[in-house]
């Protein structure tokens, strides 16, 4: 069992003693988000002690700034900028004195040590005992969380303890802007295309005038955005004494062994902004807020977070009763998936979440195919807000259409921040157009399980009809093939295979967004004709969408009786599986993408991906000798790909597969199963733990309105409990070796179907 598990409780990882190393990879997992702002899990002298870190960063959700990429090589359409989400000043900055002497844990004697993240609370605390050279001691308790009724707030919390009297004490607290920033030396030729580290700072900072506290200005360097910064620093003890020294802030006191000294910082970052003639007005904004923040005081802003993080955990907690690990590790999972999610419609989830700077914080079509179905049956307003910022950046969707030579319709970015393309591969970038389908997929079965109407007929319809458009411009009829609607020159899911005619999970996923917007656009004809008008939809068009959704052309070979992949895959040679040094994986740091692409060698799922997302549309069979095929090509190097082969494993009765497959992805991040934990929590896996729960072993589907349920729960478990919404009615699943129980929580009666057998809640 890890040492976080061991040393926790079934909500909480807790690191004892002072490695270094552990508390370097334990940044990642100890980082603290809302949505809006996240910081690291790092020590707050890191400054002194570079050893135990890989990066402190505070990162804001969406501030990014942009340069040119360059090519050696241009081409018409290529991306011309990075995106990259940047750190941010840092507010965990702290220098402790003890006696004129600096607390770091390579100074003086550091006793009983620990961190322990609490899961159920949302909190970070730190303990330890300091002895300096002096023999003198104290006792210090650092608690930090970031606020969701005060999304812009980090709240900290120093207590100080000691057994003798009138030991002067003084803490140093420094709005770290960040001038001193630079990679780490081993991280400077890093070829991993995966990771963007920072080599300076990004920004330009200027104080503002404030009564008290620090405030200041910043602004990117390329990208114009802004946002104002404001930290407090606040003491209730009389014998504290604050001192404001230029950008830092002192607290003086002497100990006194009756009671603790405690010492409050809270942070303020308020949301990105484009015009620098808002700085005012901004600044006012956080002033306001932070009066409110220190009126109420540190425990009522806690007790806040804590009722807050209840009531997610009332809906969101999955229950496993029989393996320990596997239990912290699924809410592990489950707190950073919620925490990473942009809740205001103009952002959204970046592979990383707010943990790191792995993938420059861009938003990938991981949000809708792993990310979102927590959302939808957990959450749904949060869900709502991730679908309003793919429709916020319809704009530029339609734009990147056009420069593709589209002249109705909308591609969406691969990657991106701004909803401007951003990845500079286009064989693994731009190639895979299935991101439309993917987001129209999202949006239709927020549509079905909301009945959120007034979306699904304004914003919903919008991206539905666009991205439909696309798939006619972008396709066309092969009179090789009969007649069949074909896509050519794309790339799926897989990213090993790239630029092929054809493929399974395009062609099957576009088919099933032509057939979405088909059912809006006719639904519309009859409750909604004023938006069909504006978007200038007319019966020509859709019938050919229906003519294109019923030819589109679905590759298989009959005398293998397999989906193809794609057109070319099965005439590829296999990859030498046998004869691949370990350390050679994964394969795309290794090897030239030409020498992957002309192999069959899968990076993730593919094609078992679009089956699962569609089972009743397959025989058991066809499932079952695909799923043979495609495991044995297929290396696992991306971390979206375990929890797939996991829940189709499920549906086609291989239990110990899917087993296998959920323990690691459920751990994945702890145990640093991808070996590059410390750039970011594997966002998506996250999302798929929850769908390997609720949609693998319990086999929840919801069609035509109804709900339904598969289970197959792993015999090593005696219990395992969720909660799912759907159509304003609250669900809890109970799952047994022997039985399966379903109870309604809220809403009106629901009639849902088990196996065949139809159940009134």
């Amino acid at each position: 069992m890890h040492d976080l598990i061991e040393n926790g409780t079934l909500w909480t990882l807790k690191e004892v003693g002072t490695d270094s190393e552990q508390i370097r990879q334990n940044e990642t997992l100890f980082s603290l988000s809302n949505g809006h702002i996240g910081t690291r899990g790092s020590l707050e002298e890191r400054h002194r002690t570079q050893a135990y870190s890989h990066s402190g960063s505070t990162l804001m959700n969406g501030f990014y700034d942009t340069e040119p990429i360059t090519y050696g090589e241009w081409a018409y359409g290529y991306a011309t900028h990075h995106q990259t989400t940047i750190p941010v000043p840092d507010a965990k900055k702290l220098d402790l004195s003890l006696d004129n002497e600096l607390f770091d844990l390579e100074t003086g004697k550091v006793d009983h040590h620990s961190r322990t993240l609490d899961l159920k609370r949302g909190l970070l605390t730190r303990t330890f005992t300091w002895e300096n050279s002096k023999q003198q001691s104290i006792e210090v308790t650092i608690e930090r969380f970031v606020s969701y009724d005060f999304p812009e707030i980090l709240a900290q919390r120093i207590i100080i303890e000691s057994e003798e009297d009138d030991l002067p004490v003084q803490l140093l607290f420094e709005l770290d802007e960040l001038e001193d920033m630079g990679k780490e030396e081993s991280a400077e030729d890093d070829p991993d295309p995966r990771k963007k580290e920072q080599a300076e700072r990004r920004f330009d900072s200027r104080p503002l005038s404030t009564d008290s506290g620090r405030m200041i200005h910043i602004s990117t360097h390329a990208s114009d955005l802004h946002a104002v910064i404001y930290d407090h620093v606040v003491s209730r003890f009389e014998q504290v004494s604050l001192e404001r020294i230029e950008n830092k802030v002192t607290a003086s006191f002497q100990t006194d062994k009756s009671a603790p000294v405690v010492i409050d910082r809270f942070t303020a970052y308020s949301h990105k902004y484009n015009n620098e003639e808002d700085t005012d007005s901004q600044a006012e904004n956080l002033k306001e807020i932070m009066s409110e923040v220190e009126t109420l005081g540190y425990n009522e802003l806690k007790d806040r977070h804590l009722s807050f993080m209840d009531k997610f955990w009332s809906v969101s907690d999955i229950e496993l009763e029989g393996d320990q690990a596997l239990q912290i590790g699924l809410r592990f999972n489950l707190f950073h998936l919620h925490q990473a999610a942009g809740r205001d419609g103009h952002t959204n989830i970046s592979a990383k979440g707010l943990t790191g700077e792995g993938y420059e914080g861009h938003y990938f079509w991981d949000t809708e195919m792993y990310m979102f179905p927590f959302f939808l049956y957990t959450q749904p307003k949060i869900a709502k807000s991730l679908l309003m910022y793919r429709h916020s950046i319809l704009p530029q969707a339609r734009e990147r259409a056009r420069t593709m030579a589209i002249d109705k319709g909308a591609l969406f970015a691969w990657r991106t921040i701004n909803g401007e393309e951003a990845s500079p591969y286009y064989p693994a970038g731009t190639a895979q157009i299935h991101i439309n389908a993917d987001i129209a997929h999202a949006v239709y079965e927020y549509g079905k399980v909301s009945e959120d109407e007034a979306f699904m007929f304004n914003e919903g319809l919008d991206i539905l009809v666009e991205t439909a458009r696309f798939w006619l411009e972008w396709g066309h009829f092969d009179d090789e093939r009969d007649g069949a609607f074909v896509l050519n020159d794309v790339t799926g899911p897989d990213e090993y295979t790239a630029i092929v005619n054809n493929n399974f999970y395009t062609n099957l996923m576009a088919k099933k967004n032509l057939s979405y917007a088909i059912e809006y656009a006719q639904k519309a004809q009859e409750q909604a004709a004023g938006k069909l008008e504006d978007l200038h939809v007319t019966e020509d068009e859709l019938q050919n969408w229906k003519i294109a959704e019923s030819r589109m052309f679905l590759p298989y070979d009959e005398e293998k009786e397999l989906t193809m992949q794609d057109d070319s895959f099965f005439h590829k040679k296999v990859w030498d599986f046998e004869h691949t040094p370990e350390e050679n994986y994964p394969l795309l740091l290794n090897y030239h993408p030409l020498t992957i692409y002309k192999h069959q060698v899968c990076k993730q799922a593919d094609t078992v991906l679009a089956e699962f997302l569609f089972l009743d549309d397959f025989e058991m069979e066809q499932l079952k000798r695909d799923y043979d095929y495609y495991e044995k090509v297929t290396t696992h190097d991306s971390s979206l790909s375990r929890s797939v082969f996991g829940m189709m494993a499920s549906q086609i009765g291989k239990h110990e597969k899917a087993y296998d497959y959920f323990m690691d992805t459920v751990l994945m991040d702890i145990i640093d199963l991808q070996s590059n934990t410390k750039d970011g929590v594997h966002a998506a896996n996250m999302g798929g733990t929850w769908m390997s729960i609720v949609q693998g072993f319990a086999g929840m589907r919801f069609n035509d309105g109804t709900l339904y349920f598969t289970p197959h729960g792993p015999k090593e478990w005696s219990r395992l409990s969720f909660k799912v919404q759907v159509k304003d009615r609250l669900i809890q699943v109970t799952l047994t070796p022997s039985s399966t129980e379903y109870t309604l929580l809220e809403g009106e009666p629901i009639i849902i179907v088990e196996s065949g057998e139809k159940i009134q809640l």
